[in-house]
């Protein structure tokens, strides 16, 4: 058993001016290099702006496979999804929010739900607030 899950995790970005966003966003991508199973890739929908592109470029992923992807039309938050989802490799997509994190053994179980249940196409998590 192979300890890697085809998914790719949709990260649409709006602004880099949000409230705290240096700190929740080095959370959320945290959250993605704890995993206990790799995962094929990141897809980040990025806005134009700027200060949100030069954090892009400048940040330390680390291992993470890392696609940016430029949204040049008005900010939507599921049309940013949507054109995430049309560019992903994965065979399944999982969404994330620059203000969100994974348990660290989510894909884990996602992996071992989804060899275990091959008919069932949509897995949801339990979330703790």
């Amino acid at each position: 058993m192979e300890n890697k899950i085809s998914l790719s995790v949709i990260l649409p970005i709006k602004s880099a001016k949000a409230k705290d966003f240096d700190e929740l966003f080095g959370k959320a991508i945290n959250s993605l290099k704890e995993q206990k199973v790799d995962f094929e890739e990141l897809v980040i929908v990025h806005t134009q702006e700027e200060t949100l592109i030069t954090v892009l470029d400048n940040y330390d992923f680390g291992n993470i496979n890392v696609t940016k992807v430029l949204w040049d039309k008005e900010p939507n938050y599921a049309s940013q999804i949507n054109y995430g989802v049309e560019q992903a490799k994965g065979t399944w997509v999982s969404l994330l929010e620059f203000d969100d994190e994974y348990s660290s053994i989510w894909f884990k179980n996602v992996k071992q739900y989804s060899e275990s249940y091959p008919d069932v196409q949509m897995f949801l998590p339990v979330v703790v607030e």
